[in-house]
């Protein structure tokens, strides 16, 4: 039997509850740490021998007590990074590694090692700072709109639409007043008619599977951002093999394991053909499971694989994505 931390923002999450009650049919034993309960840090970090320990509720959780963690987290990627961090660094096993992490939550490093590797995107400019003179290169990205994304931010809440030059300025000016210490920021071509929503579609990668549909995401209304958090309208669509490719491609030039890739078919030129908007290494569950693809038990299945190579369940045998079991007839 292993021994495993699960660090999870909050409890108050179906997909938080759902990754736990996964867990829960392993026989593993967890311990269980929602570190940012009702949007208050839980946790410190103190030291003993030498060695850094995770202080919860005043109970200490050394590393030397665990065989693998994982971090499951949506709005405080870099308090969660750090103290998955104590547990990686101590040698624990984790999945996924907080130096991917690190690069899947900035927009501009994730985007520059798509480009690197060849990964499509929607053409891009970056810029460390701003506002400045060099606003003058937006003129690389074609008439507006235009796409503003603060380098870091979740839930589409980094995310504004510039029908602009000046609108680009005007929330650089924003984002700096803000985040003074952290206002760099990309600025893409937007995709799509600026009449209608937008839409992408999410892919969930658990290893190299992918699941067999993939979850489409509209936006409310024209102009807005296409994010469930948003409020945007969520359908169960087939998964084509392009999609499918590009995603495992994304994932694994990305550093994760696990991973929900968002993309969007970009029609420019006449000639269709599909682009990554970003990797998320925390992705949402909650609506496949509710469908009846057993994501969650899929993704907790995997890591178990990940850490061990066997594994005896208590309850039930282990579920991979290829063996969902479908309740319904969307695909």
């Amino acid at each position: 039997m292993k021994k495993i931390l699960f660090l999870v923002e909050s409890l108050d999450n179906q997909t938080a509850l759902n990754l736990v009650a996964a867990f829960n049919h392993t026989g593993h034993s967890v311990d269980v740490i929602p570190y940012y309960h009702n949007g208050i840090n839980q946790c410190v970090i103190e030291y003993g021998n030498h060695l850094p320990v995770l202080v919860y509720k005043s109970q200490h959780y050394p590393a030397s007590d665990y065989d693998a963690a994982l971090l499951w987290c949506w709005g405080t990627a870099a308090l969660g990074r750090k103290y998955l961090r104590l547990y990686e660094d101590q040698g624990v096993t984790v999945v996924n590694s907080s130096y991917a992490t690190e690069i899947t939550d900035s927009k501009a490093l994730l985007s520059r090692r798509f480009e690197e590797n060849g990964i499509p995107i929607p053409p891009t400019l970056y810029f460390d700072k701003g506002p400045s003179e060099a606003f003058t290169r937006l003129d690389a990205l074609g008439s507006p709109p235009y796409v503003f994304k603060a380098d870091y931010g979740t839930q589409g809440l980094a995310v504004r639409f510039a029908s602009s030059i000046e609108h680009v300025r005007q929330f650089a000016d924003e984002l700096n007043q803000q985040h003074p210490d952290n206002s760099g920021f990309i600025v893409q071509q937007f995709i799509g008619d600026a009449q209608r929503p937008i839409f992408h579609y999410r892919v969930l990668v658990v290893g190299d599977e992918v699941f067999p549909c993939v979850m489409k995401v509209t936006a409310n209304e024209p102009m807005a951002v296409s994010n469930i958090a948003a409020g945007a309208e969520v359908e169960i669509v087939p998964l084509i093999n392009e999609v499918k490719q590009l995603a495992l491609r994304a994932t694994q030039v990305s550093g994760l394991k696990i991973a929900g890739v968002d993309l969007m078919v970009d029609y420019t030129d006449n000639h269709p053909h599909v682009v990554v908007l970003e990797v998320n290494d925390g992705p949402g569950t909650k609506t496949f499971d509710r469908e009846g693809y057993n994501a969650s038990r899929a993704v907790i299945d995997y890591f178990i694989r990940s850490i061990t190579a066997t594994i005896e369940y208590t309850v039930e045998p282990s579920v991979g994505v290829s063996e969902l079991r479908v309740n319904n007839n969307h695909c």
